[in-house]
């Protein structure tokens, strides 16, 4: 799951609709916060091994949804249905939903 949304940020660099670097993409504010940790200031908290591992993987090029998703939701915690309601789901993985 932490490799399919580091994919997802990486996704979104890459599409010209997003920023075009990390930190701006994951600090993205022009539709709402885009990221829990950003809202909830989780993100400033030192991260766990699996974590770094996990991004590392991504930053290699492995994609695990086999499709570019630019999009993920928890659907049961999130605060708005936009994505659900306008973009394909392809993929779920684990408590989050990866949409195009």
């Amino acid at each position: 799951g932490k490799i399919a949304v580091g994919n997802v940020v990486l996704n979104r660099v890459a599409d010209s609709e997003f920023p075009d670097n990390v930190y701006d993409v994951v600090f993205d504010r022009n539709n709402g916060v885009q990221f829990t940790p950003v809202a909830n200031g989780t993100i400033y908290r030192a991260p766990v091994n699996e974590s770094i591992v996990a991004a590392k993987i991504a930053l290699e090029g492995v994609q695990v949804l086999g499709v570019k998703c630019n999009y993920f939701v928890n659907e049961s915690t999130a605060q708005s249905a936009w994505v659900q309601l306008n973009r394909p789901r392809v993929a779920v993985v684990g408590n989050h939903s990866f949409f195009e």
